[in-house]
């Protein structure tokens, strides 16, 4: 198994779960904010920063980045940061040699052995207690991303 860094990002934020042997670690990881001064670029580059060094200081073996429902709908301004994010955790992933999983949520959901149907931030509290802040911010769908390992 080893260890899993699960990612679930929103559009400024990314959302940090660390899991090894199929349980949570309190490691105290838990979220990475774009930083609202900088201009969008230097953000950009201040978040492939915090993104690197993050990698280097948890060491995962694994990285899964949860996507978001299928029935995901928004306009190009409000999603393509939150692309922006999963793009700059993927290249660090390439960049660190760490395999890096773009995980459907249907997907998490049959790993997990959890419902079809409900939210799965709400259904994540079956498989795992909460550890950890942010559980409520979405912290929870990193948390389902790194427990969600394939059978």
């Amino acid at each position: 198994m080893g260890r899993t860094l699960g990612v679930a990002c929103s559009k400024d934020e990314v959302l940090l779960a660390v899991a090894s042997e199929g349980s949570l670690e309190h490691d105290g990881h838990e979220k990475l904010v774009t930083a609202a001064v900088l201009e969008e670029t230097e953000r950009l580059q201040a978040m492939q920063a915090d993104i690197d060094r993050t990698l280097l200081e948890v060491r995962p073996d694994r990285v899964r980045i949860l996507m978001p429902e299928q029935t995901y709908k928004d306009s190009y301004t409000r999603i393509a940061p939150r692309v922006a994010l999963e793009t700059l955790v993927r290249l660090g992933c390439v960049r660190a040699g760490i395999p890096v999983e773009m995980l459907h949520r249907t997907s998490a959901r049959s790993r997990l052995g959890v419902a079809r149907r409900g939210k799965l931030e709400d259904l994540v509290v079956g498989v795992t207690k909460p550890v950890g802040k942010y559980w409520k911010a979405g912290r929870s769908l990193a948390a389902a991303a790194a427990l969600a390992e394939e059978t």
